[in-house]
């Protein structure tokens, strides 16, 4: 099992415990969108993290496990808020380091880069289509295990996720179906590397969604 699929796995796991509660919330009426709000989302993509300084570019991009959870409840009509965790895993994924003038290498480097993020988010359900808008703004950081010398962290930054969904009615409550979604970040170096500016990029995937509501 490569580590991607392992992310997407413990991304699922970490959901069962909230799945459990939501099983015996309170919700309203049968097929709509109102009550207690339970979203969880995990998936595939791709992405990447660079950083820049003096005409040198960093940068780590590949495919990666991405993942969101949002609670929250109805404020009207088919509008949900919630709070929302969001983020991904990408392994060993490919670095390339650029210098203006000079040229770039590039090359495959061993171990995980993690962005993680939270903030507060909205949902909109166009009826009786069932297909949503979805987005969350907050902070984030990025963590790397990769080998040396690029392990460390980033500190806390700017984050938000948006992504478009269709679900299906599988039950009075619980829907089922796919999103697109894009996440973004930008966090000032902390430890990674020799820097003090600032790690950003951009991710996207193909999730799958499981809606309580």
């Amino acid at each position: 099992m490569n580590r991607i699929t392992s992310g997407v796995l413990a991304l699922m796991l970490s959901s069962v415990t909230a799945l459990t509660a939501a099983t015996t919330a309170c919700a309203g009426e049968a097929r709509t969108h109102d009550g207690f709000f339970l979203r969880l989302a995990p998936g595939y993509g791709t992405g990447s993290a660079s950083i820049e300084e003096a005409g040198a570019k960093l940068e780590f991009s590949g495919a990666l496990a991405n993942g969101e959870i949002a609670i929250g409840g109805r404020i009207s009509d088919n509008l949900l808020l919630h709070g929302t965790m969001f983020g991904w895993i990408m392994s060993d994924p490919k670095g390339e380091l650029s210098v203006s003038g000079v040229g770039s290498t590039s090359g495959d480097v061993s171990g995980e880069l993690m962005m993680s993020g939270f903030g507060a988010g909205l949902t909109y359900y166009l009826m009786p289509a069932n297909v949503y808008f979805t987005g969350s703004l907050g902070v984030g950081s990025l963590s790397s295990q990769l080998e040396d010398p690029f392990k460390g962290d980033s500190d806390s930054g700017f984050a938000f996720t948006l992504g478009i969904g269709k679900e299906w009615w599988v039950g009075d409550a619980w829907g089922l179906g796919f999103e697109g979604g894009l996440d973004y970040f930008s966090a000032k170096n902390k430890d990674i590397v020799i820097s003090n500016e600032s790690w950003s990029g951009p991710s996207y995937a193909l999730r799958f969604s499981a809606t309580f509501n």
